[in-house]
């Protein structure tokens, strides 16, 4: 008596509108509309006449169409927000298998930090994207736009490269150099060794030494300077060591590439090798400055000269660049690291043979006492 066949006064109806109203109970069921007593959808018709039947299978019907668009939505906004987070997802996913890959080799702590440090940094905004999946869809053209815009900031910053005349060469350059990140006191190239390629500084301090001296550091460049042209141009080994002050951007060709695009540029070739000739001989006089003598124009590096930071202070230039290292740890999730007082200055070294000779011996960068100034 208590069912709701008898409430809705199905008792005595022929099996085929008993089945028919099972069913359809069972459909409102599925979409949580089906406990009602009787089983109606439309509080405007409760009676099992045969209009209000066929209305009650259409406003069914119309709750199961909505039903299925609702359904539609749900998954489309999903689909959404799963794709503009892909990059995202790929990060973590990243990190996590570096992650058990440290664990697995047993690396020490410091180094998974510092490998941690790297990936943040080198991916600051906490997305992966594999660029060269999305170059393969691009035409050559797009692809040479997009380099050469990912790469102005160098272009800009290299005296070498900012030039108008220079334009061409700086745009070719621009898709073929590799960002490289470099934390600070990292060995970089090391002397006497092939250099297979040479490096612009975008930012960060970089300090040339000669290990093989007792008073081992000879000067230090900053942003918009590049090294390491000495043994690519002139074919012979790294004349010096160079290691990182600080944490470093830098832009990486390799000499076959260099070597490649100079054969279209003869004259940018001509000067690029003798700024390096000079950088030789200035060397090759700092280290025996009684028997190599030194001529006028070599006194002063002509392309380092150009640079942004040549001349200025050595403590402030290596406390903006620990203020902008910490800035990129913060922005990038990465705990900031300690403050530190910056190296001293560098006392005066009587030999001209620096590249910059003409500076006092408190202006940039100047590294340390006993070494040789930028």
């Amino acid at each position: 008596p208590d069912s709701w066949v008898v409430y809705a006064g199905l008792a005595e109806k022929d099996p085929y509108t008993q089945w028919s109203w099972s069913f359809f109970k069972a459909l409102a069921q599925m979409i949580m509309i089906g406990f009602e007593t009787p089983p109606f959808t439309n509080v405007s018709c409760d009676a099992l006449s045969d209009w209000c039947t066929l209305e009650y299978w259409i406003t069914l019907g119309c709750l199961y169409l909505g039903a299925i668009f609702y359904s539609l939505l749900i998954s489309s906004i999903s689909s959404i927000l799963q794709t503009a987070n892909l990059s995202s997802r790929q990060f973590d996913e990243n990190l996590l298998r570096i992650d058990d890959y440290m664990r697995t080799k047993k690396l020490p702590a410091v180094m998974r930090e510092k490998v941690k440090d790297y990936f943040y940094l080198q991916f600051s905004d906490g997305k992966l994207h594999k660029e060269e999946e999305i170059f393969d869809f691009l035409s050559p053209v797009l692809r040479r736009e997009i380099k050469q815009y990912t790469g102005r900031d160098i272009c800009m910053k290299v005296p070498l490269l900012s030039t108008s005349e220079n334009k061409d060469f700086a745009q070719d350059i621009s898709c073929v150099i590799e960002p490289t990140l470099v934390f600070a006191n990292e060995m970089i190239m090391r002397e006497d060794t092939t250099g297979d390629d040479m490096f612009f500084i975008c930012s960060g301090v970089v300090e040339i030494y000669i290990s093989s001296v007792k008073i081992a550091s000879y000067l230090a460049i900053g942003d918009g300077c590049y090294f390491g042209e000495v043994s690519v141009l002139l074919g012979v080994k790294r004349t010096a060591s160079a290691r990182s002050k600080t944490q470093c951007m830098l832009y990486r060709i390799r000499k076959s590439q260099l070597l490649s695009l100079l054969t279209d540029y003869p004259a940018i070739e001509s000067k690029m090798t003798s700024v390096a000739q000079s950088r030789r001989r200035r060397l090759a006089h700092y280290l025996d400055p009684k028997n190599v003598n030194l001529a006028s124009e070599d006194e002063v590096d002509a392309e380092d000269c150009r640079t942004e930071l040549f001349g200025r202070d050595a403590d402030q230039i290596l406390q903006d660049k620990e203020e902008e290292m910490n800035m990129d740890r913060i922005n990038s999730g990465i705990k900031p690291k300690r403050k530190t007082m910056a190296a001293p200055l560098m006392r005066p070294v009587s030999a001209p043979g620096r590249r910059n000779a003409n500076l006092v011996p408190n202006q940039l960068p100047v590294m340390k006492r006993r070494g040789k100034p930028y």
